[in-house]
């Protein structure tokens, strides 16, 4: 099973927009796909509750509970939604239990600040010294017409770190939030741009995914 970590110290960056997105894109590829819920505000845990129940199917699951449940599913993957402030031993053990971590960021002064120390941070764990997981960050939220946007992309040239997407602001999310969906089981008229968006990303997966099962 390969594990995904969803992370930043920054409340509102989007780590539960990420973790629903890339559950719903390898639910919508038949892969048997878990969605650990570890926030207090149980984002992610709402939006499965709000989702259809003719779309692909993802098992949710809050904490380390469900480990029954977890192993009659046979997950090939799971995304896990981690909460804000996450720190200290609690970081460090999602870290060494992922075999990947996503890290979006905003373009405000202060995701910025909260990034950069969660990244000196963690570049100093042994899990990522010795290159046992592969992290790659997202620019989310942006307008590219804005300033602010142009300080973001400065921002994260200066970590070695990929920089594997940008996503728009747009309020496609805020609906596929409150429905229970992801941008991938939009239809086209709707999705597509935002499929685009999601390209480098979803690639990123599948290459981690290849590498993993070498």
């Amino acid at each position: 099973m390969q594990k995904i970590l969803i992370a930043n110290p920054k409340g509102g960056c989007g780590k539960t927009t990420i973790a629903t997105n890339i559950a719903g894109f390898l639910a919508g590829k038949r892969q048997r796909v878990v969605l650990q819920d570890l926030d207090p505000q149980g984002s992610a845990t709402l939006w499965l509750e709000r989702r259809p129940p003719l779309f692909p199917a993802i098992l949710g699951v809050t904490g380390e509970s469900g480990k029954k449940e977890r192993q009659d599913f046979d997950p090939q993957w799971m995304v896990i939604d981690s909460p804000a402030a996450l720190h200290g031993d609690d970081l460090r053990d999602a870290v060494r239990r992922a075999d990947a971590m996503l890290v979006p960021v905003s373009p405000s002064a202060f995701d910025m600040a909260a990034t950069r120390r969660f990244l000196d941070t963690v570049t100093q764990y042994k899990a990522i010294k010795q290159g046992n997981i592969e992290i790659a960050l997202v620019a989310n939220r942006v307008d590219a017409r804005t300033h602010s946007a142009a300080d973001l992309e400065e921002f994260l040239k200066g970590y070695e770190f990929p920089l594997i997407g940008h996503l728009r602001d747009t309020q496609v999310y805020v609906y596929c939030a409150r429905d229970g969906l992801s941008v991938f089981d939009l239809p086209r008229s709707r999705g597509e741009q935002d499929w685009e968006q999601w390209r480098p990303l979803t690639r990123w997966v599948a290459r981690h995914a290849a590498v993993r099962n070498a």
